[in-house]
């Protein structure tokens, strides 16, 4: 780094870069010295807080039982700030980290921030009209569908992800091989499974409806349609479809409510499988996943269909969800 330029110096150059928002090429013209000086003073600022090489700076601030910890923090406090981390870690630890210490840690361990997604969830009084309305349907002639995403990181270890909740956040950027299907259920079989490799849409959804059930017709006539996203289920496409062959839509089935659909178990039993595959490449993924969705018995679909049509009743029995054992 080049040493003409004072300390008082390379605060300006801060200054520049973050208060007056000047490009690092702006920075070098005004301060007279290389952009390469002005990209490591901002680069020693990001990594230190300060603009003066310190000893030993180079070596891991954290050792790995430290950096252990703190990812468990991460972890367990997802929506705290890096102050409350920073103090934590230090009840924990006896050490103390800056703020910007902790951030960048944070960003290093692969985390990032969002924004939860806004899905309306059945709350009590909604669950319990829902469950005296769902009552009447024979559980028998219910065909239970949905989409899911089975994804393999680096390690070849499969995760599982639920559609309203984001991949795992230390495995994000080590992602190799991912594949989302769709599919349904009901009381003696199943569906085609489809393998959705572009975009959902109107008219894609319809075509994952046709390859699904398109030679199960005769065996599903006048049966339930339940699909618990909205979305592309409720649109007059799919409804078109629907009827034409004939199967009866579900509208007042309520979004946001995996408990009541007997493929979010389906898809649970299928992970198990996958993961004792080890599945090692794309291919290898794909055909794991085909695999355990013919291998699932019949039998233990059918427990699942039973469980809500349990919890269902249970439901209305105790007038509400809430004292449901």
């Amino acid at each position: 780094m080049s040493s003409h330029l004072s300390v008082g110096d390379r605060w300006q150059i801060i200054s520049l870069r973050f208060d007056q928002n000047l490009t690092p090429g702006g920075i070098a013209s005004f301060m007279n010295c290389t952009i390469r000086t002005v990209f490591n003073i901002l680069r020693l600022y990001h990594e230190t807080n300060n603009v003066t090489e310190r000893e030993g700076r180079g070596r891991n601030l954290l050792n790995q039982s430290d950096i252990r910890i703190l990812r468990q923090l991460f972890y367990r406090y997802p929506v705290e700030t890096a102050f409350n981390i920073r103090n934590r870690f230090f009840q924990r630890t006896n050490i103390f980290l800056t703020c910007r210490t902790i951030r960048n840690y944070r960003l290093r361990l692969g985390f990032h921030p969002v924004y939860a997604r806004q899905q309306p969830m059945l709350n009590d009084q909604q669950r319990l009209l829902f469950c005296r309305q769902y009552t009447q349907y024979d559980y028998r002639h219910i065909i239970f569908t949905d989409e899911k995403a089975f994804e393999v990181d680096a390690s070849g270890i499969v995760h599982w992800i639920p559609r309203n909740r984001p991949r795992p956040l230390s495995y994000r950027s080590q992602i190799q091989y991912r594949i989302a299907v769709f599919g349904g259920v009901w009381y003696n079989s199943r569906s085609n499974l489809v393998f959705i490799r572009e975009r959902t849409d109107a008219s894609t959804f319809v075509r994952y409806l046709q390859q699904a059930f398109y030679n199960h017709f005769r065996s599903i006539t006048n049966y339930y349609f339940i699909h618990d996203r909205p979305t592309w289920t409720h649109i007059s496409t799919a409804h078109s479809w629907l009827h034409r062959h004939p199967i009866i839509c579900l509208e007042e089935y309520s979004a946001a409510s995996p408990d009541l659909n007997a493929t979010e178990s389906v898809w649970s039993w299928m992970n198990h499988f996958v993961q004792q595959g080890c599945p090692n490449s794309q291919r290898r993924l794909e055909q794991l996943v085909t695999d355990a969705w013919h291998r699932i018995p019949q039998t233990v679909i059918r427990g699942y269909i039973h469980h809500i049509q349990d919890m269902c009743d249970q439901v209305v029995s105790n007038q509400g969800w809430a004292r449901v054992g």
